[in-house]
């Protein structure tokens, strides 16, 4: 996995930029989404519509139909009074009613109704937020074939709510069903376990084929995590050109961790032409959505005039925002400027400040520019 490595303009007060930092962020995030079921990993399991029925018409007198097949027995018209009272079609938007005529599907065995009662127990809507109900109706829909219920016992395994009923392995074959059924989420989170080595053997040759799968249906995540497979020539043959191509399907769909390892093949030339003004345009991409290392990198491309203009207010301004993020460096790039009043007041008060914060974090040129700072301000005469 790549570090961070720094750079240092030749001047007397270096500023630093992450070369790659962010490269490797996608099997990180990876790691974070199988611990704690973040909801980019539960999107289909926090009741947004099914793929292919987003935008379903019920025609007039659909709710008289399905209630008198339903008042029949008739479990799949139980199931779709369910999935029109929770989503509003046809009818006022009830949870309490979705979650009644989904128990009555659920109760025949019918998975998807399963799936959604446990989603409203997780959820308390509709009923009593509960965790060990969700579990139940997750189960009992997982054993049924429903993907997204096994999904979702991969994921409250890891995030350690409801009851903890399954050791890795159980809770590995969950998931393997899943993705063997072509869920690109489930595909995803195999592939991240892989490359960790969480409940299986670590396998980046498997780790890449999951990825694979999934990238191949979109996921956005899976292809920065495919690129970054190339990139490093782990559990595949190592490519510049197939990692710039999987991150720039992922940076196209928005996926700003992507959209900066993008800018820092462009920076280099490495899968693409070398050209400092794309490296740019992808770096404020990921910078307006807020991903520090982008902003730092930015500020960076600010002060050296490297695919923009030479700025340096513009500079202090992106180096600023990932320093309130808490990046290090760029916290250290900051304390840098005031120092020298480039880009904001010359101000060595908050030129310490901003080394120190990055000092606390370990940052070895701001503990040395703090040192330094200390004693010139403490030997200068009044």
């Amino acid at each position: 996995m790549l570090k961070k490595f720094l750079f240092f303009l030749l001047c007397s007060l270096p500023l630093s930029v992450p070369a790659s930092a962010g490269i490797s962020d996608q099997i990180d995030a990876l790691d974070v989404a199988v611990r704690q079921g973040i909801p980019e990993n539960q999107v289909e399991l926090n009741l947004t519509s099914e793929k292919g029925r987003e935008v379903r018409e019920y025609p007039p007198g659909s709710l008289k139909l399905y209630s008198k097949a339903a008042g029949q027995g008739q479990a799949a018209a139980q199931c779709e009074i369910g999935y029109m009272y929770l989503h509003g079609f046809g009818v006022a938007q009830d949870d309490i009613e979705a979650a009644r005529w989904f128990r009555k599907a659920a109760d025949q065995g019918v998975a998807r109704a399963q799936t959604y009662l446990g989603a409203l127990y997780q959820l308390g809507r509709g009923v009593p937020q509960s965790d060990t109900d969700a579990l139940k109706w997750y189960v009992k829909a997982a054993g049924n074939g429903d993907a997204r219920a096994q999904v979702a016992l991969r994921l409250k395994h890891y995030s350690g709510s409801g009851v903890q009923l399954w050791n890795s392995v159980e809770a590995k074959t969950w998931l393997q069903h899943s993705a063997e059924q072509g869920y690109p989420k489930a595909q995803c989170i195999l592939g991240a376990l892989y490359a960790k080595g969480y409940g299986v053997p670590q396998n980046y040759a498997e780790a890449a084929k999951w990825f694979r799968k999934a990238a191949e249906q979109g996921d956005a995540m899976a292809q920065v995590a495919l690129g970054y497979m190339y990139y490093e020539g782990q559990g595949v043959s190592q490519s510049y050109d197939d990692a710039a191509a999987w991150y720039r399907k992922a940076a196209e769909q928005g996926k700003s961790t992507a959209q900066f390892n993008l800018a820092q093949m462009y920076k280099r030339g490495k899968g693409v032409p070398k050209s400092d003004a794309e490296a740019v345009n992808w770096l404020i991409k990921a910078a307006l959505q807020g991903d520090a290392h982008a902003q730092n990198n930015l500020g960076y491309m600010y002060v050296k005039g490297n695919g923009v203009p030479e700025n340096e207010a513009e500079a202090a301004k992106w180096f600023r925002k990932a320093a309130d993020q808490g990046d290090d460096i760029a916290q250290f790039n900051l304390g840098a400027m005031y120092e020298r009043g480039k880009g904001v007041p010359k101000d060595e008060n908050q030129a310490a400040n901003w080394y120190r914060k990055a000092a606390d974090q370990g940052n070895e040129h701001a503990q040395g520019a703090l040192k330094r700072l200390r004693i010139y301000i403490f030997y200068t005469p009044e």
